[in-house]
């Protein structure tokens, strides 16, 4: 009676493991999934608007030009420290790398502010974006997954994004407008 009382403990044992394991991996599951703004246009599009706060944007500091070749394009930047610390480094002239057939990005020295900026975007061609675990700018030109990692600093304007839209690296020049 004793050795059949042995057999069954670890096997107790294993099943309350399994169980307690179960649990804290659907707890995982659900704070991942719950990490997202809870609003009707974030849940449609996965984006939320650039301006995250309730007063009217300042468009004349918010607005930025791109130098690409001989082509002037516009972008719209976030209400965010990190949209205003890429601003506040203009004029700034650097390659795109190609990454992915999908954006291009560069390496700002040194990095930009990411500290309290909320984090979380599936960008959309023309995003401007920080991947904050690397700390590069990076410029859809293609639609993408969301991704938590992924800091939303700005929009390209209209159809400036065909401009990027090119195979290779291509050097730029970030300006106030």
């Amino acid at each position: 009676m004793n050795v059949n009382r042995k057999i069954w403990l670890p096997i107790i044992s294993l099943k309350r493991f399994l169980i307690y394991s179960f649990v804290i991996l659907l707890a995982s599951v659900w704070i991942a999934c719950s990490e997202h703004p809870d609003n009707a246009e974030y849940l449609e599009t996965g984006r939320t608007e650039i301006n995250n706060g309730d007063e009217e944007p300042n468009t004349e500091s918010m607005k930025i030009k791109i130098t690409v070749g001989q082509r002037v394009i516009t972008a719209t930047m976030a209400d965010n420290a990190a949209a205003q610390d890429f601003v506040s480094r203009l004029p700034l002239e650097v390659t795109l790398n190609d990454y992915n057939n999908t954006e291009k990005i560069f390496y700002p020295s040194p990095k930009l502010s990411i500290q309290g900026v909320k984090r979380g975007c599936a960008p959309a061609p023309g995003d401007i974006t920080i991947y904050a675990p690397w700390g590069n700018v990076a410029i859809f030109y293609k639609k993408w997954s969301q991704s938590s990692d992924l800091i939303l600093i700005g929009s390209i304007d209209g159809d400036g994004i065909k401009a990027l839209s090119v195979l290779g690296d291509l050097t730029v020049k970030f300006e106030r407008e």
